[in-house]
Parts: C-alpha cells; sequence; structure tokens
C-alpha cells in the first residue's frame, strides 16, 4: 500500500467516523429531532462508499489479483470496518456516562446502535459480495482473462 493509498483510505474512514460520531451526539442530544435517522443512513451511505472505494481502488491498481491476495485484502478491509464500530461502539459508550446523559440506560443505547451495526454488517456483505463478483468484474472492466484459481498455486510450485 502506497503512501497515497494509506492517506486516502484513512481520510475516508476518519470522514465515516466523524459522520458515526455525529450521529451519535445528534442521538444523545434531550431536544427531539424531525429527522432522527438521517445521520444514521448518512452513516451507512458513507462506510458503503467508503468500502466500494477501497475495493474500486484496489482492483484498478492491480487488475489481476490472485484469490489468495483477495481474500487478504478482505479481511484487511473488513478488519477496518470493525474498527470503526468498535470506536463508534466506545464513544457511544462514553456519551453514555457524561454528566447530564445519565438517563440514557444501557438497554436504550443498544437500541439506538443496532443501527449502526446493521450498517456494519451490510458492508461486510457487500465486501464479501465484491470479492466474489471480482474475477466476472475484471473481465467485465478490464478485459482480462479470467483468473485462474490455480495459477497462483502453480506459480509457487514453480517458485
Amino acid at each position: 500500500m502506497t503512501d497515497g493509498d494509506r492517506a486516502l483510505h484513512s481520510g475516508l474512514a476518519l470522514l465515516v467516523l466523524a459522520a458515526g460520531l455525529l450521529s451519535l451526539l445528534y442521538d444523545s442530544w434531550l431536544i427531539p429531532h424531525r429527522h432522527p435517522g438521517s445521520l444514521h443512513a448518512l452513516f451507512g451511505a458513507l462506510l458503503l462508499i467508503f468500502v466500494a472505494a477501497c475495493f474500486g481502488r484496489h482492483a484498478r491498481r492491480t487488475p489481476r489479483i490472485p484469490p489468495a491476495d483477495i481474500r487478504a485484502f478482505s479481511r484487511r478491509l473488513s478488519r477496518t470496518v470493525y474498527l470503526l464500530l468498535y470506536v463508534l461502539m466506545f464513544f457511544d459508550l462514553i456519551i453514555g456516562f457524561l454528566p447530564g446523559m445519565s438517563h440514557r440506560a444501557i438497554d436504550g443505547q443498544a437500541v439506538q446502535f443496532q443501527s449502526y451495526l446493521a450498517s456494519g454488517v451490510l458492508a461486510l456483505v457487500a465486501i464479501r459480495a465484491l470479492c466474489a463478483l471480482y474475477p466476472h468484474i475484471a473481465v467485465h472492466h478490464w478485459g482480462n482473462a479470467p483468473i485462474d484459481p490455480g495459477s497462483a498455486k502453480r506459480a509457487a510450485d514453480v517458485g
């Protein structure tokens, strides 16, 4: 991963995290709001855009990714999604313990956090789907021959 890729990856992850934190703060206000789910939807949309952008950038950089590398990339991207959800959950707990917010019960926090978890699960499913469809996407968009799953093993046997 180059420095430019790391900067893009980190910048997009921070944008997703900022949207999630803003939504958590919005949920914790005592004043009722008209559209409480709009920031939850923004977080979910940004998380999916983050996954698609990272996958697209990685696929464009290396158009013929062997299956083992696709799995490794899938694990790295999934780890980032999990990390974002863990950080968001940590801040949700911290907000719950702030003075003036003691009215929020743990059950209430869990119910509010379900939309974030649903967005995370959707992002993880998108990662798996994109990685499973990668050989077909690569053939269609880049005109390469289909990726042979045994090519990585044969290359390892030769080397």
